[in-house]
């Protein structure tokens, strides 16, 4: 079935009447991976400009039967009932909670804050994730779009007796009239899909955040396979949520995602759990904030048949490793690993980037004559997160080498001069 403005609107209603002959929540979200629609994908070149947004909308309004507006999105409750017994709780379905506990876990775990953080998070929803932050001592504002869940956020901390929290009624763009610098981290979760403008959205993220902060985009549609750069997803659910409430369900594709971020000073991994299925994230940290670099008189940086001294690690004339480590996560995206070097090296070296415990190689040049040399770059490119990264420097016998440093860098960070 084509999804243009000529889509066939009838054979969507037949797959959402289907629906109500679900017994229960688990059987109708089992439905929902029974149907998918065809993507549009005759769109505008340019995933930022006007005519491609006005096209995503057109098809949200032929889809919903009136334009989108924030208003939209609303859910119903009796807040005092969903105060006791909230989603997922409230549907008794062992995995669905399941998932969202590992989610929730997998989510603060990611962060890793220090007690007392300020957490900055959108869309709280139902507040479980928000409930769980404020209990571990952290400082949460978190801002809804509908004002049952901030009624029912306030409710469930008033019930639990949690002071670290202030709910507020609002949407994505407050980011814009926020104090500055006043956060630690920002945090989506299974929400930013929901903005009408995530370009803008992103844009905000450099003034709220503090010096090292970081933001969090967990469980988000954020994928390889996603056909369009961004848009609307087809899948049966976001057609449900679209069609029947009115919701704004879009998808991301990765590198669109990654490149967005890119162009505003920021730098993304993703990182998948094992377990569950809300237990995967996007993790971005200014780009400013990612080039590290390590004296090689420091106890992470390794050698094998070096000797340490208090300016570096000097060759001894054998053949083997002079540094490895310092086996440290590092997020996806295109990097450059430098040596520095002190005068007078001569000889010859392999240097490499790996990770896996040296099993995975993920750039290696041999330098065969280090005469001269103070420097030596090396760039390479990771296709995910990796938790080991590493560099190494093999001499060979007779090499004369002292190594100073070894850093990381953004692939089009310029290069330190020499000393």
């Amino acid at each position: 079935m084509g999804m243009g403005m000529g889509m066939d609107l009838a054979a969507i209603d037949r797959f959402l009447d289907s629906l109500s002959r679900a017994a229960d929540d688990a059987e109708m979200r089992r439905l929902f991976d029974t149907y998918q629609a065809d993507f549009d994908l005759d769109v505008p070149a340019d995933a930022d400009g006007p005519a491609y947004r006005e096209k995503q909308f057109a098809l949200y309004e032929r889809l919903h039967g009136k334009p989108y507006a924030v208003t939209n999105e609303r859910s119903l409750m009796d807040v005092m009932q969903m105060a006791r017994s909230p989603y997922p709780y409230v549907h008794g379905d062992a995995s669905l909670v399941g998932d969202q506990l590992m989610g929730i876990g997998f989510i603060i775990k990611a962060l890793g804050l220090p007690k007392g953080a300020r957490v900055l998070e959108f869309g709280p929803g139902w507040g479980n994730t928000t409930l769980a932050l404020a209990k571990m001592g952290y400082q949460v504002l978190a801002i809804d779009i509908e004002q049952n869940f901030v009624d029912l956020i306030q409710e469930r901390a008033r019930m639990e007796r949690i002071g670290t929290l202030e709910v507020r009624h609002g949407d994505f763009l407050d980011i814009e009239s926020l104090p500055a610098n006043s956060f630690d981290a920002v945090l989506f979760f299974e929400c930013f899909h929901h903005c009408s403008d995530h370009q803008r959205l992103v844009a905000g993220f450099d003034r709220v955040l503090k010096p090292g902060g970081r933001v969090c985009m967990a469980a988000e549609p954020i994928v390889d396979n996603f056909p369009l750069p961004w848009g609307l997803r087809m899948d049966g659910q976001s057609l449900w949520a679209i069609r029947r409430n009115g919701w704004l369900e879009l998808g991301f594709n990765s590198r669109y995602f990654r490149d967005l971020l890119n162009r505003h000073g920021w730098l993304a991994e993703r990182r998948t759990g094992s377990d569950g299925s809300l237990s995967s994230l996007w993790l971005a940290q200014r780009r400013s904030g990612t080039a590290r670099r390590w004296a090689a008189t420091e106890p992470i940086v390794k050698s094998a048949v070096g000797t340490r001294r208090a300016d570096g690690i000097c060759t001894d004339g054998r053949a083997g490793y002079l540094c490895f480590g310092p086996y440290l996560p590092w997020p996806e995206g295109r990097w450059r690993a430098e040596l520095e070097l002190a005068p007078g090296a001569a000889g010859t070296v392999v240097v490499d980037v790996a990770s896996a415990g040296g099993h995975q190689v993920h750039a290696e040049a041999r330098v065969e004559s280090t005469a001269g040399q103070v420097r030596i770059a090396l760039p390479f490119e990771l296709n995910t997160y990796v938790p080991d990264l590493e560099i190494r420097v093999r001499c060979e016998a007779d090499t004369t080498l002292l190594l100073r440093s070894i850093s990381l860098h953004p692939h089009d960070a310029p290069v330190r001069s020499a000393p």
